[in-house]
């Protein structure tokens, strides 16, 4: 089986009120943050972790952690084609808005289309396509393979491994600590 997990909830909160100025700037801090404290996950991801054959991250802090409080019996390895799809706009106002409207807003746009100074969508199916080309290698190998991941990047890797013949969720849960199991 693959197993598709999101990393827990950062210490940098979508919350916050920022301009659209400040978008590129808050993205940076949540590229950066850990996880916060009072975010765990439940017993049955841990145990799922912890008997894996392979567990992989993304190499951004927040993948890295999250690996880090599941304990993997063991090492956990880092991987950039894991990292979550970029889509970064910068607005050119000083409308205050909570961060997470301005993050849905260029999502809203990424998904349309628009992607001046990001991934395109074509990129992002490619970089799902190298990662699942990745996982299956893996698992062809050792077997039970998870990865703590992104919601985006594991919604796209879940529809990679499903077109490949795959069985799981459709479309993946995107709470933090939520996991899908894909199974051939």
């Amino acid at each position: 089986m693959i197993v598709l997990v999101r990393h827990g909830k950062p210490t940098v909160t979508a919350q916050e009120w920022i301009n659209g100025h400040e978008v590129p700037r808050f993205v940076s801090r949540y590229q950066a943050a850990r996880i916060s404290r009072n975010s765990l996950p439940s017993r049955e991801l841990r145990l799922l972790v912890q008997s894996a054959k392979a567990v992989f991250t993304s190499d951004l802090p927040r993948s890295i952690h999250s690996a880090q409080i599941l304990e993997p019996s063991i090492p956990v390895v880092s991987n950039s084609i894991f990292r979550e799809i970029e889509f970064m706009f910068h607005f050119p106002t000083n409308l205050y808005l909570p961060a997470i409207i301005w993050i849905i807003l260029a999502r809203l746009l990424w998904g349309l289309g628009y992607s001046p100074d990001s991934y395109s969508q074509l990129d992002a199916k490619n970089q799902a396509k190298q990662a699942t080309d990745f996982l299956e290698q893996r698992f062809s190998e050792i077997g039970s393979t998870v990865l703590v991941g992104h919601g985006l990047t594991n919604l796209f890797i879940a529809r990679e491994l499903r077109k490949r013949g795959w069985h799981g969720p459709r479309t993946p849960n995107m709470a933090h600590w939520s996991y899908a199991v894909y199974s051939l």
